[in-house]
């Protein structure tokens, strides 16, 4: 979990509502390919001995065979890596001021968008077919005011809860907007 201390431009009064990342049933599909593609190499090579045993008996053709395996079981998990990483610090952190979308785009590149609360304008969350109706996870999207028109939070949990929460954190930080409080150590006329 993050601190908000943690937080670029965080403010003394901020509390953190959601820290949100994609659910973790999106990581099935990878999983079974990862389990599919990883035992190709073994099939091939019981494939190899089977019908092919010569080939396997030759010893500088045995170590080219076993360096073309190695070499796809190393971009088999650097693609899972770089799949798991996308996944684990693609995030998206609510408080009650603010919104902050966190999205890694490869290895080495990442793209941070904040919006206040004030400027959100509509929020829509949308579950799609079976799996994500089951598993209760779906998509939020935020319409804004601001720059960036449309915020969208991908494959969360509880896509629905989050969405009204947001709605009722952006009225809150409108009427905070239209009626400010007062200071503090204002001194009362008489």
């Amino acid at each position: 979990m993050i601190h908000l201390t943690q937080l670029p431009n965080a403010e003394a009064d901020e509390q953190l509502i959601f820290f949100l990342r994609r659910h973790w049933f999106v990581l099935i599909p990878l999983i079974l390919g990862t389990i599919v593609v990883l035992a190709l190499p073994f099939v091939g090579y019981a494939f190899l001995a089977f019908r092919m045993p010569a080939l396997l008996e030759n010893k500088a053709q045995f170590a080219a065979i076993v360096m073309g395996g190695s070499t796809f079981f190393l971009f088999t998990w650097l693609f899972v890596f770089q799949n798991f990483i996308d996944w684990y610090l693609d995030v998206w952190i609510v408080t009650n001021q603010r919104i902050i979308n966190i999205e890694q785009n490869g290895l080495f590149g990442r793209t941070m968008s904040e919006l206040r609360l004030y400027n959100v304008q509509d929020v829509t969350s949308t579950t799609n077919g079976f799996l994500q109706s089951m598993f209760n996870y779906g998509n939020v999207t935020i319409q804004t005011s601001a720059e960036k028109k449309q915020f969208e939070f991908e494959e969360i949990e509880h896509p629905d809860h989050v969405a009204k929460r947001i709605l009722e954190l952006a009225h809150e930080s409108n009427v905070a907007q239209e009626h400010p409080p007062a200071p503090k150590d204002a001194k009362k006329s008489s």
